[in-house]
């Protein structure tokens, strides 16, 4: 039974990364200018941002089998931390104006605002050494994947659209 988890396990984050690389890969196709390397960096630091470390403020990751508030409502407080940060940042990065910064550090602070789900007492005889281990394992692990999944996204986005330019129809050798 172990390898058998162990190899869905795996297969459902290859499956993940590849999901979030074709996402990265169309805002990389609507954006204008060069694309670089450390531009691919920035965008999966954008997306370390969003999806763990803002809904990891609130929800840090747990443990399995430590108790907590009910899934239903920890699931709907990520996705407005996850999209609350999303639009915060596009706000903030993308619209570089005072009402749009402004918008955007609001959308920022509204997740936190209204507060994760907690229970009001937790017994658990799991040490809290092991829980703080595992939640700094979790996030320096997203860290490493979002940033590796930016870069290679934008290495691979520049070299299949490279090549998409070179076979277009109507160009010319030479030209």
């Amino acid at each position: 039974m172990g390898s058998n988890v162990t190899s869905n396990t795996a297969g459902a984050n290859v499956l993940t990364a590849i999901g979030f690389a074709l996402v990265l890969a169309g805002f990389f196709a609507v954006r204008t200018g060069r694309l670089s390397w450390h531009d691919g960096l920035m965008w999966g630091l954008a997306g370390f941002v969003v999806f763990t470390l803002a809904p990891g403020l609130g929800l840090p990751p747990e443990l399995p089998g430590v108790p907590a508030a009910p899934l239903l409502s920890r699931q709907l407080w990520w996705v407005l931390a996850a999209a609350a940060t999303a639009g915060g940042m596009g706000l903030i990065f993308l619209r570089p104006t005072v009402a749009a910064t402004i918008a955007g550090l609001l959308l920022l602070i509204l997740p936190h605002l209204v507060g994760a789900p907690e229970l009001d007492h937790v017994e658990t005889n799991v040490p809290t050494s092991l829980s703080h281990q595992f939640m700094v394992v979790v996030t320096l692990t997203s860290l490493v994947f979002w940033s590796l999944l930016g870069v290679l996204t934008s290495l691979a986005f520049v070299y299949f659209d490279k090549s998409a330019m070179e076979l277009a129809p109507g160009r010319t050798s030479g030209a």
